[in-house]
């Protein structure tokens, strides 16, 4: 996994990294520190020991060197190498670069360094021993209880004069191989070391896991409007203080929830009541625009009746005593007579016509006998008669429903209403 998808990693994986990760590191760095320590140790040591060796050697093989002898050289340098398997190869030469002895395999390894040391010797004085001048009284030194002549303490140190080379080439590699071991069990005790901070971080780590696992499905819970949450068990410190302030968040949010539900049920309830109320204040006022048109009706029906009865029998009356004048003026050859008559027939005529448009308007009689359908072919038929600027049709489907009486008559009055409104 990249470092761009940690954002996108889950608890879980998030846990193991920091639990996985840091004794990872720890392991690499621990061992590269030992190894790198080890090799800088032994290459000190080889450093050290180098110097040590050729110091050494030049200065137990001065005498040796001046004298010749070869062989008691090549046999310390034998049993120096059998010695110190860190050294590769030794090498005497005098002090004109000849080689005098040496100990060198034919199969050397690839990295070594070499280290050199200068035989040196204390170079003789220079004297002339026939120069009878030349005694105490002279310079010269008196001798010692021995014979020897002791210099002063202020003398000088005698002149050194080299009279050879030695050369050490020395190998860590060897050395290294020996360090393996030490370096290995240092590792395995670091590994286990490791292994066992991972053991105890994922421990660790499981136990979070499982408290912020038992968190986020609570808060999912929450999300999903389920505030009703629980916990196992309530874990000491900070994560304890997080699930007490989810418990208290939820309960907190349940209670508002609650609140919230009777408040609206409430409200639902006044609500319904209100439209209740609306609805009964809607139904008296229909049963009170029923009753009202139904008193009209019942109004109309009495005039109408009362017009057709009385005035309508009235006005026959004088239309018949109208005739008969008419009649009789005829008759007598009686000219004005006769024209009133006439006059007086004529407007009976009209009168019983408008008294009985106006019956009909007022009550259809057709309502009753022929019902709706009957009622307003007729008032159509009525009114295309007189208004010649206006045609007027009526066609009825054959499921038309039978309606009669007081039932019919709000669709009766609708429709003159709107004819009335056409012919204006």
């Amino acid at each position: 996994m990249s470092a761009r998808t940690w954002p996108s990693w889950g608890i879980a994986a998030r846990l193991l990294a920091i639990a996985v990760l840091p004794a990872s590191i720890m392991f690499v760095a621990v061992t590269g520190a030992l190894y790198l320590g080890a090799r800088g140790e032994v290459q000190r040591d080889v450093a050290e020991r180098g110097r040590l060796i050729a110091t050494a050697l030049a200065q137990s093989s001065q005498y040796a060197l001046v004298s010749g002898n070869s062989g008691y050289l090549r046999t310390t340098l034998r049993s120096l190498q059998e010695t110190d398997p860190s050294i590769v190869c030794i090498s005497i030469t005098d002090d004109t670069g000849q080689l005098v002895a040496s100990d060198c395999p034919l199969s050397r390894p690839s990295q070594y360094t070499a280290y050199e040391a200068p035989v040196r010797i204390p170079a003789l004085p220079d004297v002339d021993l026939l120069d009878p001048g030349e005694g105490p009284e002279h310079g010269q030194h008196p001798p010692a209880a021995g014979g020897m002549a002791v210099p002063p303490a202020s003398s000088p140190l005698p002149a050194l004069r080299t009279v050879g080379q030695v050369r050490v080439l020395m190998s860590a590699a060897t050395l290294l191989k020996a360090k393996q071991r030490t370096l290995l069990a240092s590792s395995a005790l670091v590994l286990g070391a490791g292994v066992i901070s991972c053991l105890v971080g994922l421990r660790l780590a499981g136990r979070l896991r499982r408290t912020l696992g038992s968190v986020m499905n609570a808060l999912r819970a929450m999300r999903r409007g389920s505030f009703d949450v629980e916990f196992d068990s309530v874990q000491p410190g900070e994560l304890g203080e997080l699930q007490r302030t989810i418990l208290q968040m939820s309960h907190t949010i349940a209670t508002s929830q609650h609140e919230l539900e009777q408040q609206v049920e409430s409200r639902t309830r006044e609500l319904q009541q209100a439209v209740d109320h609306v609805r009964q204040a809607d139904a008296e006022k229909r049963r009170l625009i029923v009753h009202s048109n139904a008193r009209v009706e019942d109004d109309r029906r009495r005039i109408a009746l009362d017009l057709h009865d009385h005035l309508g029998a009235a006005l026959i009356s004088v239309r018949l005593e109208a005739a008969a004048l008419l009649a009789k003026a005829e008759a007598a050859g009686d000219a004005e007579a006769a024209r009133g008559a006439q006059r007086i027939f004529d407007t009976a005529e009209s009168l019983y016509s408008s008294t009985r448009s106006i019956v009909k308007s007022l009550r259809p009689e057709a309502i009753d006998t022929l019902g709706l359908a009957g009622a307003l072919e007729d008032m159509v038929h009525n009114l295309d008669k007189p208004h010649t600027g206006c045609s007027f049709e009526f066609n009825v489907d054959r499921d038309w429903p039978d309606l009669r009486g007081e039932a019919a008559m709000p669709a009766f009055r609708v429709v003159q209403e709107a004819l009335n409104n056409a012919v204006k």
